[in-house]
């Protein structure tokens, strides 16, 4: 079932304006000689960082998700990118405004790729316990949550994504307020990591989930899906009646997603400019 409305949609894409701005605050710490920062869009916004992260952190999010937008507003964007020698890509919600795609077609964007973004509504029956035996979860402590990008890189190397990029992600979900770090124990090592940023927008407050980490040796096992259920507990705690997180299409954390009861609210093509 989609549950999806305009405003659900708008809600989403707030939430994610406020994600992708407080990992760029968190780059330019982590890069404090390189240029990281973001520019309004057609109410959306632009993110630019290292060129080397491509689209997981230079993108334009919530384009045309308050209203009509222009060539001029695009073009404005594409001046600060080609400034600091990052090659563009656009988020697009299919909720955004008609003109959206209309102004992406006229400028020679084409479709790339997509990501599905889920969603789920937070109930008491999400303050219910769970465990797995054999397996601990629990938050990084103050004093050993600088040990979390060393566990989330584990976990995704092997993945093909740059290690730069990976810790890079890590340092910053560290650096940030909003955001609470978990691990999934095994025989007194993590196995497993995660974290969830409680996101406060104009029409509600989001528990956005985002990096899991699951090391090879113990992936099959269960722990994203006790992370993620986790994760719901302590959102309901906090007051926060919507969850949500994103996966590539056909990607594995698709099933554990949907199995922790999320539905897809929809899916967003990522457009690049054609290349001659």
């Amino acid at each position: 079932m989609l549950l999806t409305s305009l405003e659900t949609a708008q809600r989403l894409e707030e939430a994610d304006i406020i994600h992708i701005t407080r990992q760029i605050d968190a780059c330019a710490q982590i890069f404090p000689d390189h240029r990281s920062f973001t520019a309004p869009v057609g109410d959306g916004l632009v993110s630019i960082t290292l060129p080397s992260f491509k689209k997981k952190l230079n993108r334009i999010t919530g384009f045309g998700m308050s209203g009509p937008v222009s060539e001029d507003d695009l073009a404005k964007a594409e001046d600060l990118c080609t400034n600091d020698g990052v090659e563009i890509a656009i988020g697009l919600c299919p909720l955004a405004d008609s003109s959206a795609i209309q102004v992406l077609g006229s400028r020679g964007y084409i479709v790339e790729s997509f990501v599905n973004s889920y969603i789920r509504i937070l109930t008491d029956e999400d303050l219910k316990a769970v465990s797995i035996e054999g397996v601990e979860i629990s938050r990084f402590s103050e004093k050993g949550v600088s040990e979390f990008p060393k566990w989330s890189v584990e976990g995704y190397k092997d993945g093909g994504r740059a290690e730069l990029l990976l810790d890079t992600l890590a340092r910053a979900a560290v650096l940030r307020d909003d955001t609470t770090l978990y691990s999934a124990i095994v025989d007194g090592k993590v196995a497993a990591s995660a974290g969830m940023a409680l996101i406060e927008t104009s029409k509600g407050g989001v528990a956005h989930l985002y990096i899991d980490s699951t090391l090879p040796e113990y992936r099959g096992r269960g722990l994203q899906a006790a992370l993620l259920k986790e994760r719901l507990k302590d959102a309901r705690k906090e007051g926060f009646d919507l969850a949500s997180v994103q996966a590539r299409p056909g990607n594995g954390s698709c099933r554990n997603i949907e199995r922790a009861g999320f539905s897809l609210a929809y899916t967003k093509a990522w457009f690049v400019k054609c290349r001659d």
